[in-house]
């Protein structure tokens, strides 16, 4: 391994319909988004080590067991990572990621973040993984940044393209065959918490209201399906109409945000075929279909002061 590199890359992803209810076992759609993010894997005799020019202020270094409280989850992602392909926890192992994903705004930056990590560490220890050896690691990874995550981030990051998701006790994939990438505009925010805690606040009121909830989830499970089907067709006006209806839906489910709907009107006034929060909501992400000019859509929600770029969705 003296002087071994090797390179791996994973790309972000949006879930176009059934973020939340995919927890309570409806389907989802997501699909692999145009950007994502870098992972070189380098001998180093000052490692494990992992270096993020992208992120923190000045970037980041983090070792598996580091004490900088405000990326605890990245060094115990980290440490899962080496655990997961069977490195010790003092592996002569310098990694450097890189790339264009926004963290935590929900647009799959710690499924990301594990694909990548666990891609280029596998390679450079001279054994990579096939796809379902890649899943089961990066879940390890998911499991210290979400707690109990749906499953679907990594999924989808893993495969790439664009797939319907349904958990179970074995999860369903279904790849979903676009004739062409869908053009999409990204948009986002600052998110109030973290996923884990957005599925928890959701949580706390399924528990107190299950029938209202159940009934909510069936109608989101509902449009997901629409989805494939309009997905498969290629029917954009279709889309656009169930993107919205699922948005209204996660609204109702109470895990929007005032900048999310801010985000949403904004890129529907500006020309989007529809528009919805994408990821766990309470802030972060938003994706816009756009038949046409997206700069129109970037502009509009850049000039609101939001984060923006246009992209295309579901290339495999």
């Amino acid at each position: 391994m003296k002087d071994h590199i090797a390179t791996a890359a994973a790309p972000g992803k949006v879930v176009l319909f059934g973020e939340h209810a995919v927890v309570y076992g409806r389907p989802a759609v997501a699909a692999a988004l145009g950007r994502g993010l870098g992972a070189t894997a380098e001998s180093s005799d000052s490692g494990p080590v992992l270096r993020i020019p992208s992120w923190g202020r000045g970037g980041l270094t983090v070792r598996p067991h580091g004490d900088r409280r405000e990326f605890d989850a990245v060094a115990r992602g980290f440490a899962a990572a080496l655990t997961a392909v069977d490195l010790p926890a003092d592996a002569p192992v310098a990694l450097t990621l890189d790339g264009e994903l926004p963290l935590g705004v929900g647009l799959g930056s710690s499924a990301a973040f594990g694909v990548a990590i666990v891609r280029a560490l596998a390679a450079w220890k001279g054994q990579p993984l096939d796809d379902a050896g890649v899943l089961a690691a990066a879940d390890q990874v998911e499991h210290v940044f979400h707690g109990t995550p749906s499953g679907l981030d990594h999924t989808v990051v893993t495969h790439g393209g664009c797939l319907r998701y349904q958990r179970g006790a074995t999860a369903r994939i279904t790849p979903i065959l676009l004739a062409d990438p869908l053009p999409v505009v990204v948009a986002w925010t600052p998110r109030e918490g973290t996923t884990r805690e957005a599925v928890a606040r959701l949580r706390a009121r399924v528990q107190a209201h299950p029938a209202l909830y159940d009934r909510l989830f069936d109608a989101i499970g509902e449009v997901a399906e629409a989805g494939v089907e309009a997905l498969v067709g290629g029917d954009l006006d279709l889309l656009g109409a169930l993107l919205d209806l699922n948005h209204g839906y996660l609204n109702a489910c109470g895990v929007s945000s005032p900048a999310n709907e801010q985000m949403v009107a904004l890129a529907r006034r500006a020309g989007a075929v529809g528009a919805k929060l994408t990821g766990a909501g309470c802030g972060g992400a938003i994706v816009a279909l756009t038949r046409e000019h997206p700069e129109r859509v970037v502009r509009a929600l850049t000039e609101a002061g939001f984060d923006a770029f246009a992209t295309t969705v579901g290339e495999r």
